[in-house]
């Protein structure tokens, strides 16, 4: 079994990886913001798919729209 997440860990990397600059004073509201993103996601991935899900293989948001 995987390691639990921490998002005060993840959060920065995640940014820097990504390019993406947050500056220390914001660091703990995204930290935060990113751990209740966290639960949501734990609470739709917990729930089963069907075996005969066939996953989209790609996402055109405009073909959606018509």
């Amino acid at each position: 079994m995987a390691e639990p997440l921490d998002p005060a860990i993840y959060a920065p990397e995640a940014a820097k990886a990504v390019g993406l600059a947050v500056a220390a004073e914001d660091l703990p509201q995204v930290i935060g913001a990113f751990a209740v993103l966290m639960r949501a996601a734990a609470q739709v991935m917990a729930e089963p798919l069907p075996e005969a899900l066939v996953a989209a293989a790609v996402f055109a948001p405009e073909a959606a729209a018509r």
